[in-house]
């Protein structure tokens, strides 16, 4: 155990982020094309690719954001660098929605529709998404939902909000021991299903089933900032991992090994080098939030004027949401980025 360390910028974060960005759509191509969604039924309904997705985002935002808040000089500095990454590509997003969804409008008049006005500021809370406007993907084989990788982007922040109520103890040896202590508390809680602060949390509009899960993961990835885990950094390790996982699946156990063992495998992952995808993010930029944000709208807009099969909804999406993704991160995220130390 110790204070957190820097972390090698050349390392497989971007690619895995983008993995898991991708795979969000191939999950997604299922249920949208009106099918279950296949690693579903092969694994009894244990995980799907799309929740396997975002888990595994919030194991590496967990370890990212924690170093993040071990080297932010003020609270205001750590919060103003989490807001200009999330929100400035999602006010775009929101925006670019606004002026479209007129085009995809089975009505006479969208601007007479009180669900169209409401949209931008209800979804702009993070915490309201406004999931559905009336007239809207209405006779799509998924219907009325909008965009719907939305829900999780709450999570992500009140996660950054916690964070930030041990941002006086970060420099303390007993940090470690607080987050592992939340990490368990949310462990239990998922595992057991116990919805403390439930109420409390669906005022806010956070279901206490997720937020515990995602607050299991999150801290998971957490804790590995302040634990020595690279010295088993071995590829027979990380093999010995992920098969341990596939056998937690086949035991039907896997909600009781994968909070401790896939966080390990994701990080240990991550944080090496390995030749040729360890500088994705040097050669088209990171990506992997403008693909999230965009992919369902587009996913929803094909099958809308063409109601395409899964395999070609999944291959148009990626590569329309790829070219929108690159614009976002070359137009907007990475230019507001450059404002990220006005605020010491």
């Amino acid at each position: 155990m110790g204070t957190a360390t820097n972390i090698n910028r050349s390392n497989n974060f971007d690619f895995l982020r983008l993995l898991f960005a991708s795979l969000v759509i191939v999950s997604h191509s299922y249920p949208l094309t009106g099918k279950p969604e296949i690693i579903g039924v092969l694994t009894n309904e244990q995980l799907s690719l799309g929740s396997l997705s975002v888990d595994c985002f919030f194991i590496m935002s967990g370890y990212l954001i924690m170093m993040s808040l071990q080297r932010s000089k003020s609270p205001q500095e750590y919060i103003w660098k989490r807001l200009l990454r999330l929100y400035p590509a999602y006010i775009v997003l929101l925006l670019l929605t606004m002026l479209f969804l007129p085009v995809l409008y089975q009505g006479n008049n969208i601007f007479h529709e009180k669900s169209y006005w409401s949209y931008f500021p209800n979804s702009f809370t993070l915490y309201k998404i406004q999931y559905e406007v009336k007239g809207i993907f209405e006779n799509n084989p998924y219907p009325k939902a909008i965009n719907g990788s939305l829900w999780s982007l709450s999570y992500e922040f009140t996660m950054y909000i916690a964070l930030l109520f041990l941002y006086p103890l970060r420099k303390s040896k007993y940090i470690i021991y607080i987050v592992i202590g939340i990490f368990l508390i949310s462990f239990y809680f998922t595992v057991n299903k116990i919805p403390f602060l439930g109420n409390t949390m669906k005022k806010v509009f956070l279901h206490p089933d997720q937020f515990y899960r995602l607050c299991t993961y999150f801290m998971a990835g957490s804790s590995f900032v302040f634990i020595n885990f690279k010295k088993m950094n071995f590829l027979w390790v990380k093999w010995l991992l992920f098969f341990i996982l596939l056998a937690s699946l086949y035991l039907e156990i896997f909600k009781y090994v994968s909070p401790v063992i896939l966080p390990l495998l994701i990080l240990l992952v991550g944080t090496s080098s390995t030749q040729y995808i360890n500088n994705i993010g040097k050669k088209i930029g990171d990506i992997s939030y403008g693909v999230y944000i965009y992919a369902f709208i587009v996913q929803q807009t094909l099958m809308y004027y063409w109601g395409l099969g899964t395999l070609v909804l999944m291959v148009v999406s990626i590569m329309i949401t790829y070219l929108l993704a690159y614009g976002s991160w070359h137009l907007i995220e990475k230019k507001m980025l450059t404002y990220k130390n006005m605020i010491k």
